[in-house]
């Protein structure tokens, strides 16, 4: 993942708009586009935003004292599968008229889920679908870092009330 972001958002949707059509018309083959486009995908500061944890994802942090650990085995599980949505992106192309459409449809397949391995590689999407929220507000809970995100005490006290609020509904 590329270290460069673009963190004014106007400026953003402009490159990104701008960079995708470039891409688009590129006379190479679309696999070699598609790399293209989860490298350029990589200037947003928040690409692969956290929008969900799974129970799973939960249990394994708690088993960890809510810090993230190095084998933990949890991922960002993406809830629209990338290399199928950039097909699409490139066929969409006439579809695509500015910066404002191209970045709402980017950003709403953008998500992630924090859930285990196991169900990260499953096919049965329905752990993903049953995540508890994260919200969306100043704290900027579990922002991208390369590909993982970042884990400071605003997180593990998140996930701390997140489990008392369900541990005490199982």
């Amino acid at each position: 993942m590329s270290k460069y972001h673009i963190h004014d958002p106007k400026h953003l949707k402009e490159v990104l708009f701008h960079d995708y059509l470039l891409i688009t018309n590129m006379r190479t083959l679309d696999t070699n586009k598609i790399k293209l486009l989860s490298n350029l995908f990589s200037i947003n500061p928040n690409s692969w935003r956290v929008v969900g944890i799974t129970p799973a994802a939960l249990e394994i942090f708690k088993q960890h004292e809510f810090q993230k650990r190095s084998g933990m085995r949890i991922n960002r599980s993406h809830l629209t599968q990338r290399f199928g949505f950039y097909q699409k992106l490139l066929k969409m192309k006439a579809e695509i008229k500015d910066p404002e459409t191209f970045w709402n449809l980017y950003h709403d397949h953008d998500m992630t889920i924090l859930a285990s391995s196991s169900e990260n590689m499953s096919k049965d999407m329905s752990a993903l679908n049953n995540a508890y929220p994260v919200p969306r507000d100043e704290r900027n809970l579990f922002q991208t870092a390369g590909y993982a995100w970042k884990h400071k005490e605003e997180e593990e006290q998140f996930l701390i009330e997140l489990y008392d609020k369900y541990a005490t509904t199982k």
